[in-house]
């Protein structure tokens, strides 16, 4: 008899499984073989059946995570035109004009409003003054000496004695108290190089530099005087010793000569139409994605609660309005929410609104931690853009959470299919050589059987 090989021939034919895995092609020698492949694909399929729910689901947040993104993008553009608003209203966007340049300058700052100032100022002030009264004698190794200044000394260790470290060496250790500088009294054939003192703030004060004998170095120039100004006509005296004072919220005036003069403080209006197209833009942005996850054909986000939340969102901002003052909508500002959720911008009525009624537009529109429209938007988007407990950053965390933990599921679904295939794979190939080794063993029989009918039938002919 013959001997039968127990061992089956396979090959690796890899089709695609629901969840994205391959399995291999059973091939076996018995006449069961294809009966054992179907045996093992039907059990593949439907032990895969929750991989393609979970793949499925996952592939569903996938897209909604994408959306979400794209929302959060247009939200945060949103966010920024806000405060493109507020930085309109803020000093940067403030002019202002002085009727006498020769007595004072101006500058604004975030809080300034708009408005007409007077200011007169009596005395612009004066630095009290020193300088060496001899030239300055070096020998070039370190010295120590006293810095006397308003009537208090202070050491002063320079690493040299020349007038150039001494007088860095004041600046770097009492530059908040004078300011030292080396001149040239002399010329540059013949210098003569001195220390020169001048108090930080206006006013009197005394200024020497004593050596380490004790022995005062410099001599006392121009006398120190403290400036003095009035500011509207109030017929208040009030004395500074800078000589850049504040006399109103984001307003600083910088005294230069003795007189008066106005200033005049107007907010950009070009600055405010950008900012408010720049809105307009952005908030049309925002409430097109939004839109685009409601009704037939909707997006990824379609009937999560997130998306009720968002429209609330731009809704609060896109209808604002107040009773209080001249200016009491979105509309006076040249913003026309349309039926079609989509804002329209006409620069011409904000500027008309802005000429006649500025303090009222300013007074609607507040700020961002006061109140007024920028109040009520900076908020509606905190809730949503916040990045601790803003509301689409939530989603967008928990989203990616649940991808991942999904991801780990089909992953460990996945490999409980693969060692089933394995296992079935190996439990039907040792069936598949038990069968053909059978088959193989009657088919010898039966050729057996036949040859020895052959030969009775032929030895009983002859």
């Amino acid at each position: 008899m013959g001997t039968v090989s127990n061992s089956l021939t396979s090959t690796a034919n890899t089709p695609v499984t629901a969840s994205g895995s391959t399995s291999t092609m059973f091939n076996g020698t018995s006449q069961y073989s294809q009966d054992f492949q179907n045996v093992i694909t039907r059990a593949v399929a439907i032990a895969t059946l929750p991989i393609t729910l979970l793949t499925n689901q996952q592939t569903a947040l996938t897209n909604q995570s994408n959306e979400l993104t794209t929302v959060d993008t247009d939200f945060t553009a949103l966010q920024t035109a806000v405060q493109g608003i507020q930085d309109a209203l803020n000093g940067s966007s403030f002019n202002t004009d002085i009727s006498d340049p020769t007595v004072a300058s101006a500058s604004v700052a975030d809080g300034a409003q708009q408005g007409s100032y007077s200011i007169q100022v009596n005395d612009p002030g004066a630095y009290q003054t020193s300088l060496t009264t001899t030239t300055w004698a070096s020998s070039g190794g370190p010295a120590t000496y006293t810095l006397l200044a308003g009537g208090n000394t202070y050491p002063v260790s320079a690493t040299d004695d020349s007038a150039a470290t001494v007088a860095s060496t004041i600046n770097a250790q009492y530059g908040n108290l004078v300011n030292a500088t080396v001149v040239n009294v002399g010329s540059s054939a013949t210098p003569d190089y001195r220390i020169s003192l001048q108090s930080a703030t206006l006013g009197p004060m005394d200024l020497d530099i004593k050596n380490a004998s004790g022995t005062g170095l410099q001599t006392a120039q121009t006398p120190g005087v403290v400036a003095s100004y009035e500011v509207d006509g109030s017929g208040v005296t009030v004395s500074s010793d800078s000589s850049s004072v504040s006399i109103a919220t984001g307003l600083t005036v910088n005294m230069l000569g003795a007189g008066t003069t106005n200033v005049t403080v107007t907010r950009s209006t070009s600055a405010l139409s950008s900012a408010l197209s720049s809105f307009a833009d952005a908030y049309n942005a925002a409430a097109t994605e939004v839109a685009a996850q409601r009704g037939q054909s909707a997006g990824p986000l379609q009937g999560q609660s997130i998306v009720f939340d968002l429209s609330q969102a731009l809704s609060t901002i896109g209808i604002y309005n107040t009773t209080s003052g001249q200016v009491t909508n979105l509309e006076q500002l040249g913003l026309d929410l349309g039926v079609n959720g989509q804002m329209t911008y006409t620069p011409l009525t904000m500027m008309s609104t802005d000429l006649t009624n500025s303090t009222d537009v300013t007074s609607f529109l507040g700020s961002s931690t006061g109140s007024g429209f920028l109040q009520v938007a900076t908020n509606a988007l905190n809730n949503l853009e916040d990045p601790t407990t803003g509301e689409v950053k939530t989603t967008e965390a928990d989203l990616t959470s649940e991808i991942t933990d999904i991801g780990n599921q089909i992953s460990t679904k996945q490999a409980q299919v693969d060692q089933l295939q394995t296992n079935m794979q190996n439990q039907l190939s040792q069936a598949d050589a038990l069968i053909a080794s059978m088959e193989q063993q009657y088919t010898y029989m039966t050729d057996m059987f036949q040859a020895e009918q052959t030969a009775a039938l032929q030895y009983a002919n002859e």
